[in-house]
């Protein structure tokens, strides 16, 4: 009996290691990493980090997540100061911390950088969406650190079971159709952004009639991605850099509904930030119409009146 126990026990050490083994083989040999590197959104920031890097001081830096990838025209901002631009925003669940680490070796004295994060950005954000770029971009290891062993091992363990999934997924549902800028549907991909870094898929696609209520709650705080701000701030004074806070773009209906938790937020904002900040909260309040797919997103007529608003007050600024 104990024999047969053992013998047991053994298989299902087996079977538990065959499993492993496969989720990792898959992981790490995919047959769509190839494929993932021409459309994956993620990707863009090879073309995002590459722009970055090749810009000359005094250059113009743009961080936060799609409420910039979405509502901001470069161009007419290099235009208006006849500086270089770039857009690094992606998306707001990598966090504050990530993202401001992500740019600060490649800024010098004489640039400007403008944050733009979201009400609802934290500090550590989703560490399986930095694992996810890291993969992609192995300088993004450098970006984000681990609590400890426990959630390394974790976050690392649910990347690879999703990696399986989608995986398993594609395999079984045939050929994936090419998304391009040119089509009325697609927004999300690696070719979705033009030079700037600024994301262009969206401006031909129509715009929602109706523009979904936000996600957020009266617990939120941004505190600690407040405190992440300040300290960046405060080395890049040292270096010379000039860094500023533009409020983010939100839907004029969800600002009527979700107004006492965001002037909350404001508040925190003016007790706490050490860094200058762009305007007031209510100039970034767009009408419905301007928004193109939630309350943070831009259509391209709002992108462009919110640009030239944001370029009114970085003159005033400077």
């Amino acid at each position: 009996m104990y024999h047969k126990i053992k013998v047991f026990i053994f298989k299902i050490f087996l079977l538990g290691l065959f499993t492993l083994g496969t989720i990792e083989l898959l992981y790490q040999f995919n047959p769509y990493t190839e494929r993932n590197l021409e459309i994956s959104y993620t990707a863009s920031i090879i073309e995002k980090y590459k722009r970055l890097e090749s810009l000359p001081s005094p250059k113009i830096v743009l961080i936060a997540g799609s409420n910039f990838a979405y509502g901001i025209n470069s161009e007419m901002i290099e235009k208006n100061f006849q500086k270089p631009v770039v857009n690094m925003a992606m998306h707001y669940d990598y966090g504050t911390d990530f993202m401001l680490r992500q740019i600060q070796d490649e800024l010098h004295a004489g640039d400007t950088v403008i944050m733009g994060f979201e009400y609802i950005i934290e500090t550590e954000g989703d560490v399986g969406e930095k694992i996810q770029m890291a993969r992609i971009f192995p300088k993004a290891n450098k970006w984000f650190d681990y609590k400890d062993i426990t959630q390394y091992i974790r976050e690392n363990a649910i990347v690879r079971i999703s990696n399986l999934r989608l995986t398993l997924e594609r395999l079984g549902s045939g050929e994936e159709a090419q998304p391009t800028i040119e089509d009325s549907t697609s927004i999300f991909f690696r070719k979705a952004i033009n030079e700037y870094g600024d994301l262009v898929s969206h401006l031909n696609n129509p715009s929602l009639k109706a523009i979904p209520p936000a996600v957020i709650n009266d617990k939120v705080s941004m505190h600690l991605a407040i405190e992440d701000m300040n300290a960046f701030y405060e080395k890049m004074n040292k270096r010379g850099v000039k860094v500023y806070y533009s409020y983010p773009s939100y839907a004029q209906s969800s600002y009527e509904h979700d107004q006492a938790i965001i002037n909350k937020l404001n508040i925190e904002f003016k007790q706490e930030a050490q860094f200058p900040i762009l305007g007031k909260l209510q100039d970034f309040v767009f009408a419905d119409s301007l928004c193109q797919d939630m309350v943070y997103h831009l259509n391209a007529k709002g992108r462009d009146i919110r640009t030239q608003k944001l370029i009114n007050l970085l003159k005033t600024a400077h």
